[in-house]
């Protein structure tokens, strides 16, 4: 009687923990919480276009891709991207961005797309990126020099196109 006790709360804990993620809720933070700050950008400050997040689950494996419209705010814009590093992003940010991801959509079709095309990325000709390593064996969280020497991948890339004053941002996590 005693083992299956236990055996209950430990079901009811993974459970919780699970549905915290697949409800986008922080399993380490506040319940509820929605993170806003995106480098810098506050998304209550510029023009959401489109937004979606596919992390879930126990582990929290999943990609978050956000399109904001600043042409509202340039020179607020212009401050945040200041020390960003100018476009062509480096060789393995564009192997990655270019690696192919497959996997089953909402209406339960296969497909296989880029980071790029899960992203939402159009081709950006004129424009400046940062990039962050988040993953835990990092030592230096700006340098991608070490993102395929891993099993896993947990970064978040962000690309301001100058021209159309448009803010990509994307994580990716597995």
């Amino acid at each position: 009687m005693k083992y299956i006790r236990i055996i209950t709360i430990a079901v009811v804990i993974c459970f919780t923990f699970s549905a915290c993620g697949i409800l986008g809720f922080s399993v380490c933070g506040i319940l509820g919480a929605r993170r806003t700050d995106y480098f810098g950008f506050n998304i209550a400050e510029f023009t959401v276009v489109a937004e979606e997040d596919s992390h879930g689950g126990f582990l929290g494996d999943g990609d978050y891709y956000l399109i904001l419209d600043c042409s509202g705010k340039t020179e607020q814009a212009a401050e945040l991207i200041k020390d960003w590093s100018l476009f062509p992003l480096t060789e393995n940010l564009q192997r990655v961005m270019n690696m192919t991801c497959s996997g089953v959509d909402d209406d339960g079709v296969y497909y296989s797309k880029t980071l790029a095309e899960i992203a939402h990325w159009p081709i950006i000709e004129n424009g400046v990126y940062k990039f962050i390593d988040r993953h835990s064996e990092a030592i230096d969280k700006s340098d991608d020099t070490n993102l395929f020497n891993r099993y896993s991948f947990n970064f978040s890339i962000a690309a301001y196109d100058l021209d159309t004053n448009t803010l990509y941002y994307f994580e990716f996590d597995t």
